[in-house]
């Protein structure tokens, strides 16, 4: 406590004479922010990277006061900017209707000092790719760095299964958070490293630290995190292919299909876990085999909320619950036939899926919002890419979109876009591709071949 006093005078003094650094160095302490929880109060923060964002938010408002609330007109006008706003409103309205105010104005709140600071307040300072570029340069090194000592510790545990929990505190909640952190600034290591052989630098260093990266993924042992990393490198053909449209209308038609058969005469219960043989696994390998054989706890945990989920859009299917509601109402909603030995959730976790929570928190028109928004992202990221005439900044295209394909992949059974590890990246990117979209308008000629 003596030191704060000196330390925060300095960074006053840092942050007055120019406010970008105190962004560039949110970059830098979000791979070693700590959750905090006030007792008493029913309030949890992230130290310090969320105090760093809510100053960020109040510098933000300031500027856009100081422009008179306007932005340069191709930012105003993107499909993404108008559905992020009309995401932001809809949790306004669904926080007005919900079960829980004070809870969904937290949540409604928490979303503003997400949205404000990786969002806005980089596409109102950012003048040229620098800007950006830079803050994905610093992560990158703090991140090594936390990777590393993670790695560390876990080597001393020998690398289990079982100690893949702990060896990342205090700076992660759970190995989830670790992995999702890694894996979505994968992306731009590989960019980075693509255009140092593009400008001819030395390029080993970087070898090394996608390793490093790639390692800590794996031995997170996170299912999600580890099939991400396939599921972006097909993304990559994909998006190289113009096949994203396509993709996507796939991916939904399966998507329904899935829903109508499991709904088809209650052919989910179905799949209904045994009580008995659903247990926590301590072996990687052991949790695989039990994945597909639907033994394995944490997955027929989430099946559990699932259920509980759709049966929660049946009874509020228009305005949903209310945002951040899901927890203090599902268990009144849950499926006996799938309950598992940790379904009293004694952690207070979430639904893990971000989609189906979207649906029961903001009910069916914030869920299509935000499916919108997804595809927006996705669509406006393979166009962008295609229009660019600059390898160096397709890489940076490509690492972005990519970002977007992971963070989409890990949220199909994981709730992260409300952590400190996940969320700022699905703003930030989306400013990074705002950006690139202005610099490569429609008009813009198409590119030659980036490999």
């Amino acid at each position: 406590l003596p030191f704060v006093l000196p330390v925060g005078l300095l960074l006053l003094l840092a942050v007055g004479t120019d406010f970008r650094r105190l962004f560039y160095l949110l970059f830098a302490l979000l791979p070693f922010s700590a959750e905090f929880y006030f007792e008493g109060v029913g309030l949890g923060t992230d130290i310090p990277s969320e105090p760093v964002m809510i100053l960020l938010s109040g510098i933000a408002i300031v500027l856009l006061l100081r422009n008179r609330l306007s932005m340069d007109r191709n930012y105003v006008t993107n499909p993404v900017m108008i559905l992020i706003l009309l995401h932001v409103f809809w949790i306004f309205v669904t926080a007005i209707n919900s079960q829980n105010l004070l809870v969904s104005f937290k949540f409604l709140l928490a979303k503003i000092w997400y949205i404000l600071p990786f969002f806005i307040l980089p596409l109102i300072f950012s003048k040229e790719v620098g800007d950006l570029e830079k803050s994905y340069r610093i992560l990158y090194k703090f991140l090594f760095a936390s990777i590393s000592i993670v790695l560390v510790r876990h080597a001393f545990e020998g690398f289990t299964f079982e100690a893949s929990y702990d060896v990342v505190r205090p700076f992660f909640r759970n190995h989830v958070n670790y992995a999702a952190i890694c894996v979505v600034c994968l992306p731009f290591v590989w960019a980075f490293h693509r255009i140092n052989v593009l400008e001819k630098k030395p390029s080993f260093g970087l070898n090394v630290v996608f390793l490093v990266f790639v390692t800590g993924i794996y031995f997170s042992f996170t299912r999600a995190a580890i099939l991400s990393m396939v599921i972006a490198w097909g993304a990559w053909f994909i998006i190289k292919r113009r096949w994203v449209r396509q993709a996507l209308i796939i991916s939904s038609i399966v998507a329904a299909a899935g829903i109508i058969f499991l709904s088809w005469d209650n052919k989910y219960m179905d799949f209904a876990p045994d009580f008995e043989k659903t247990i926590t696994h301590t072996e990687f390998d052991n949790l695989l085999e039990a994945t597909y054989k639907l033994e394995d706890i944490s997955s027929m945990e989430r099946v559990y909320r699932w259920m509980a989920g759709v049966e929660m859009i049946r009874d509020k299917f228009w305005l949903g619950f209310g945002p951040g509601c899901f927890y203090s109402n599902y268990q009144a909603y849950s499926i006996s036939s799938f309950k598992t030995y940790v379904s009293n959730n004694p952690d207070q976790s979430g639904i893990h899926n971000y989609f189906l929570m979207t649906w029961v928190e903001q009910g069916f028109i914030g869920f299509i919002l935000f499916l919108m928004l997804c595809f927006a992202l996705l669509i406006e990221g393979e166009a962008t890419y295609h229009r660019c005439t600059d390898k160096r900044d397709g890489y940076l295209i490509m690492a972005t979109t990519l970002g977007f394909i992971i963070i989409f992949a890990m949220c199909l059974i994981n709730d992260l876009i409300e952590t400190d590890k996940v969320g700022p990246f699905f703003f930030f990117n989306a400013a990074i591709l705002l950006f690139y979209r202005k610099k490569y308008p429609d008009d813009q000629k198409s590119s030659p071949k980036l490999r």
